[in-house]
């Protein structure tokens, strides 16, 4: 899906993906680039948020949605000290609950962008009088400070959508004392807090993002994470983000199934590197039928380590990858809806298309790209996607 109100693509991705038999609609990462002019808007973040909200509506009103559908999103910022002056003009667009939210940090952006902006988004049913979307809320979890909702129930497909919970004490509003392993704990917490509010529990989790302000954590915080999830884990990525809100160390959000929909089970692949941690390459979800991928790194998987090679080889182990997953899951790039490339180098992005490119041979698949703070096993590049079966 594309709008000519909207910049122009450049590159293997579409303005948005929509997945007719729910009513889904994934959106592309926005930037403030002026579609008619194909330029980077001048001015202060502020200017710069009222264009990527302005680039969002129109492929918003290309789907026949608005942003009352919106469900999710994600902020990437290149520095968190915008974040109230881009809550001010994001929160104008969000008349009723607003969507769940995860806002992060992150190292640089295309063009030199301050701040980008995806989401997912669900359309109302016309014959429905339920409905599509319920805020959830709980005194359990740290209240809701800005424009956002601590999760949002979706009707259609019955998925809870989580907002990023950082280690805050809802008690006292304050972030929590402690090593990493008690703000993971606090996190841990949070996210349960609002999974019950919403009738879920971790074992519904199909998908989670875990960001860190240091991967130099990441044993410690496994060690935590690993013991709410009793069952299968969930597909995960896990990132270093330049910051997080707050000074945390680590920020986690999440995608459950409730209702109609469940888990249906794990996928793995002997093709996709092993799984080193709390997490499974993919988990499907039935009957919403769609597979949830892992963030998959230039991980050789015959010998557990990174290739060796240029950017452009990095890559190809990574769609090989996530080719091996899709495949035993039941599914090809051809029905992947979105992806999430995260970069060691924004520089690296040309190359990376060049390689991203040549597996989508039909319509390619919504799309974020964005250069974090630090990738596991010092890997330039991680994908992780979403596929409609």
């Amino acid at each position: 899906m594309q709008s000519a109100n909207a910049p122009k693509a450049v590159g293997a991705y579409s303005h948005a993906i929509q997945v007719p038999a729910g009513r889904v609609v994934f959106l592309s990462g926005q930037i403030a680039v002026e579609p008619v002019k194909d330029r980077l808007i001048a001015g202060d973040v502020v200017k710069q948020t009222e264009r990527v909200m302005q680039n969002l509506k129109a492929v918003l009103d290309a789907a026949g949605a608005t942003f009352d559908d919106v469900v999710k999103t994600t902020i990437f910022l290149t520095d968190l000290a915008d974040f109230a002056k881009v809550n001010e003009v994001y929160g104008r667009y969000f008349r009723n609950a607003p969507p769940a939210r995860a806002t992060v940090q992150v190292a640089a952006l295309s063009r030199g962008a301050r701040v980008a902006i995806e989401g997912v988004a669900v359309k109302s049913g016309a014959a429905s009088t339920a409905p599509a979307r319920v805020a959830v809320q709980s005194p359990q979890a740290p209240r809701a400070i800005g424009p956002y909702s601590q999760a949002i129930d979706v009707a259609a497909g019955s998925f809870v959508f989580v907002s990023g919970q950082i280690p805050i004490d809802p008690a006292t509003g304050e972030l929590v004392q402690g090593d990493v392993g008690a703000q993971t704990e606090r996190v841990m917490e949070n996210v349960k807090a609002v999974l019950t509010a919403s009738g879920a529990t971790f074992d519904d989790v199909v998908k989670t993002n875990v960001y860190l302000a240091d991967l130099g954590d990441f044993t410690k915080i496994n060690e935590t994470y690993a013991r709410y999830f009793q069952k299968t884990p969930p597909a995960r990525a896990t990132l270093q983000m330049a910051a997080l809100p707050r000074g945390a160390r680590i920020e986690i959000e999440c995608v459950a199934v409730t209702g109609g929909s469940a888990r249906a089970g794990a996928v793995q692949s002997a093709q996709a590197p092993a799984v080193a941690g709390a997490y499974s390459q993919g988990i499907g979800v039935t009957p919403a039928s769609f597979l949830f991928v892992s963030g998959q790194i230039p991980v050789d998987p015959a010998t557990g380590q990174p290739v060796s090679g240029d950017v452009g080889a990095q890559t190809e182990r990574v769609m090989e990858n996530l080719k091996a997953v899709l495949e035993a899951g039941g599914a090809s790039f051809d029905k992947v809806v979105k992806t999430t490339i995260f970069v060691a180098d924004i520089a690296d992005v040309a190359k990376i298309n060049d390689t991203y490119g040549r597996y989508f041979q039909k319509t390619p698949p919504a799309r974020a790209t964005v250069q974090v703070g630090a990738l596991p096993r010092g890997a330039r590049v991680e994908i992780d996607c979403v596929a409609a079966l």
